[in-house]
């Protein structure tokens, strides 16, 4: 008999180890792989070095003329300051946020799910496509994670502890996560609301806690109104004009897809395996003897909050950029993300041992194959491009990017040595200048930046075009552009070829040799 219970105990402890094991490696798999990207920068990460780059005195200049609230900037330029700019260096800021938001997630997750539902949470964010993606970017994404975890920690902690640090960090989440991304202010306005309901429903001390949230809440909006006067600039001149607003189904698409990882099948299968364990968090609950699951709605009211807030900030952000046609990307689904996580970490946890193990396990398989796929990709072929240029070409040649939006990415992969330029404007095109942007380009007229281009162009030696057709406000100017250009020179040798199945953002390299 007592063998017997030994053996219990046993296997006990090997699901237990098993747990703790599988949960561990899907962690450490996260952290490392936040820090494995060596490819290029790609257009956003470029135009993000390059601001970041800036003096404080002329941050907020630089900008009024790309759209963006200033605390990532501010801060990554600090980070620059300290380890270097290197592409490596700008990223491992990223990658490092992405670390504390798995730290955050135990945390938060902690409060509600004890301490299996908390590994599994601070694991499925560590292994995420989504939050690798975006800790593997000189983007502020990773960053919105990490204050959205801590708005909401703070935040039942304050409702719980009425004790001024709780607040004071709740505020201060809240104003760092406004001046971080403007889909923030979506957010920060559903918090209020629900706030203000709740204060309505609540009776007593509860309803004296919600009232001080408010204050505190309404107290953090006061950095934002300070940037107001940018912000109403940065809204009639930059916006998005690279894209337009998406139908509401392809909204869904692209957020399943940002989730997922990206195209792939085992993107798709991770887009599907979470949804299944969202909704197995959000309609199932426990009998009344806590021994199985119903079908039903969750009775978990953080829950519900965190799902109403989330669903209602996307509802609102979507349904702006809708009727303002301004553009929508997965990538603003962050704010669907924290839910995301903490409902397929209550399904999971739900579920008996062996399940959980094995879901688990394989979840995190599916998330580093869907991870290692999109990390093997380069995200730019300006990289390939600069490395063609480098080897054929001379210093003091002159390259000119069509459309411009070619251009930070390629400067930055160039180096310097060359003469560069951009259309339409023929900048050099180290940030692009969003101010009035689809205006200016649809004025402009390929035949007259073909003719001022090689009037501006000083090169005796070769010239290089790097363009590519199909980019919002630029219709087929540059392969007219290019045509104009063949007209003058030549017809030019053709080196690179776009590749847009392995790119993210792909070009063709023409070049115009001067000996010939």
């Amino acid at each position: 008999m007592y063998g017997y219970y030994l053996f219990v105990i046993k296997k006990i402890d090997f699901q237990k180890s098993m747990f703790w094991l599988v949960a561990s490696v899907g962690i450490l798999f996260g952290a490392i792989f936040n820090f494995l990207p060596m490819t290029p920068l790609w257009l956003d990460e470029a135009q993000s070095a390059s601001i970041a780059g800036e003096s404080f005195s002329s941050l907020v200049d630089a900008l009024r003329r790309d759209g963006h609230p200033p605390l990532y900037y501010f801060l990554l330029g600090v980070w620059a300051d300290l380890f270097g700019n290197s592409d490596f260096a700008l990223r491992a800021f990223s990658g490092f946020l992405g670390c504390l938001a798995i730290v955050m997630t135990w945390f938060a997750a902690r409060m509600h799910l004890g301490n299996k539902g908390s590994l599994i949470a601070a694991s499925l964010i560590a292994s995420s496509p989504f939050s690798i993606r975006y800790a593997t970017e000189v983007r502020m994404y990773s960053l919105v994670i990490f204050l959205l975890l801590c708005v909401y920690l703070n935040f039942y902690r304050a409702t719980k502890n009425s004790n001024i640090k709780n607040r004071l960090f709740y505020a201060l989440a809240v104003a760092c996560l406004l001046l971080t991304h403007y889909w923030s202010l979506f957010f920060v306005s559903v918090l209020i609301l629900a706030l203000l309901l709740k204060v309505k429903r609540s009776l007593g001390e509860e309803k004296k806690n919600y009232k001080s949230l408010i204050i505190w809440s309404m107290g953090a909006c006061v950095p934002f109104v300070f940037w107001l006067p940018v912000f109403f600039e940065q809204l009639e001149h930059t916006g998005t004009p690279w894209s337009n607003a998406p139908r509401p189904t392809v909204v869904l698409a692209l957020t399943l897809e940002a989730f997922g990882g990206g195209k792939g099948s085992e993107a798709l299968l991770v887009a599907v395996a979470l949804s299944l364990l969202v909704a197995l968090g959000i309609f199932t609950r426990m009998s009344e003897k806590g021994s199985i699951l119903e079908i039903g709605f969750n009775e978990l009211s953080w829950l519900r909050q965190i799902f109403l807030i989330s669903a209602c900030t996307m509802l609102l952000g979507s349904t702006v950029s809708l009727l303002t046609n301004t553009a929508f990307q997965g990538r603003y689904a962050v704010f669907f993300f924290p839910f995301v996580i903490f409902s397929s970490a209550l399904g999971l946890s739900r579920l008996p041992s062996k399940a959980t193990l094995s879901l688990l396990a394989l979840l995190l398989l599916l998330c580093s194959v869907s991870v290692a796929r999109e990390l093997s990709r380069d995200r730019t072929q300006l990289g390939e491009i600069a490395s063609v240029i480098t080897s054929e070409g001379k210093k003091g040649d002159s390259i000119i990017f069509c459309p411009d939006q070619l251009a930070p990415a390629g400067s930055r992969a160039l180096g310097d040595g060359y003469e560069l330029f951009t259309y339409p404007s023929l900048g050099k095109g180290e940030r692009i200048d969003w101010y009035d942007y689809r205006e200016r380009n649809f004025e402009s007229s390929p035949l007259l930046v073909a003719e001022n281009f090689l009037a501006k162009s000083t090169s005796q030696q070769n010239i290089w075009l790097v363009w590519i057709d199909g980019f919002e406000s630029f219709g087929k100017q540059c392969g007219s552009f290019r045509s104009e250009l063949n007209k003058r020179l030549g017809g030019g040798e053709t080196l690179v070829n776009a590749d847009g199945d392995d790119y993210y953002n792909p070009a063709n390299l023409v070049r115009y040799d001067s000996e010939k």
